[in-house]
């Protein structure tokens, strides 16, 4: 069974162990944020907007004071539910702040009854890395056992560059992100659902960088050119 998108309980029941003895995030800081993340994800899911969303971009750079002299929560432990966070958003369609401008993205997809605490990913959000289990089809329909999957996103790799032009490696992971979370609910039978569209792909252009390593532009623009003809295939069905 796949997993879900992030709910507001989620957050708001999400615990961390504390620190005593050595360097901690200062717990008011943390919930703070989290209290924001969870006002976004009631918006999302078409309850009232009580400020502005926070987006990936925000939680990845968000700073906490840290703590030694009294209890704060385990830093690794906010870090990796930070990363599911940042996914979660991403794939949303709430990578960076313009893209509020655009309309609010569509709710997510219905859960099995009763079913709450599972997120869309399991592993470090980066999709270059690890694995999960494979989406099944639309209910009442075979999985597609052809074409591009979403585990091909999260796993794909690309080759870096160091002395030469590169593509910002966040921009990409950021925008695979939102191609997984689409190549998902499409398989799903939920078009209405996608935050991604194959003009989109054709489209989209990156931040290049050359004093650090970026990714292979040529790997990336082939990739893209297989995920534009994929997400065709659901747009125009033969």
């Amino acid at each position: 069974m796949g997993t879900m998108p992030l709910t507001p309980a989620d957050i708001r029941e999400k615990k961390f162990h504390t620190v005593r003895l050595r360097q901690g995030y200062h717990e008011e800081d943390v919930d703070e944020l989290l209290d924001r993340i969870e006002a976004t994800l009631v918006a999302l899911e078409g309850g009232p907007r009580t400020g502005p969303l926070v987006t990936a971009d925000e939680v990845r750079n968000s700073r906490f004071r840290t703590t030694r002299l009294s209890p704060g929560y385990r830093e690794d432990e906010v870090d990796d539910f930070l990363d599911l966070v940042i996914a979660d958003l991403a794939g949303r369609g709430l990578g960076h702040a313009q893209e509020q401008e655009q309309p609010p993205p569509l709710p997510p997809r219905p859960g099995p009854a009763g079913g709450t605490g599972q997120t869309r990913y399991q592993e470090p959000r980066d999709p270059r890395h690890g694995s999960a289990p494979e989406s099944p089809g639309a209910p009442g329909q075979p999985p597609r056992r052809t074409g591009l999957t979403p585990g091909d996103v999260r796993e794909k790799q690309f080759a870096t560059t160091r002395l030469t032009t590169g593509y910002n490696e966040q921009e990409v992971d950021d925008f695979l992100d939102r191609a997984e979370f689409t190549l998902e609910v499409l398989q799903r039978g939920l078009p209405e659902q996608a935050t991604l569209t194959a003009a989109e792909v054709e489209r989209v252009q990156f931040a290049t960088t050359r004093a650090r390593p970026g990714y292979d532009p040529a790997q990336v623009d082939h990739f893209l050119d297989v995920l534009a003809e994929e997400l065709r295939r659901y747009e125009q069905p033969h």
